[in-house]
């Protein structure tokens, strides 16, 4: 067996191993504020995660919450088509009664929801208490 070989095999068991970590970050937590729900996004955001989060997000914006915040600060690739679904998702959340909110961290992030056009749809929080606070809590 070359080192070429070797060195693709480890690539692709880190990335395996990386894909599944990345997967069971992907969670709905209680934000502790009442009528609110926080996403957490885990590493990845990709094509292959879409799924999963939409359903994720559906059940967050049918809750009865009334704002649904998703955090994407410990998020390191979020991929274009994903991040274009934020936009109708939004709508779809208002149209519920739910307000839905972005953290984000990286850079990396924030030129996706450029380069998808909906990053002027969210206003910008510094951290999930801000984030979180609804009508009542004001």
């Amino acid at each position: 067996m070359s080192v070429v070989t070797d060195r693709r095999r480890a690539s692709r068991l880190r990335w395996y191993r990386g894909s599944a970590a990345s997967a069971q970050a992907l969670a709905r937590v209680d934000s502790g504020r009442h009528g609110c729900w926080v996403l957490r996004a885990g590493t990845e955001l990709d094509a292959a995660r879409q799924p999963q989060f939409c359903s994720l997000l559906d059940r967050s914006v049918r809750s009865g919450a009334r704002v649904v915040v998703l955090d994407l600060r410990g998020t390191d690739f979020l991929s274009i088509r994903l991040a274009a679904l934020l936009g109708p998702a939004k709508a779809h959340a208002w149209q519920h009664g739910v307000e839905l909110r972005l953290l984000v961290g990286s850079p990396e992030v924030e030129r996706a929801l450029e380069l998808a056009g909906v990053r002027p749809l969210f206003r910008h929080f510094s951290c999930v208490d801000e984030a979180s606070l609804t009508d009542t809590d004001q």
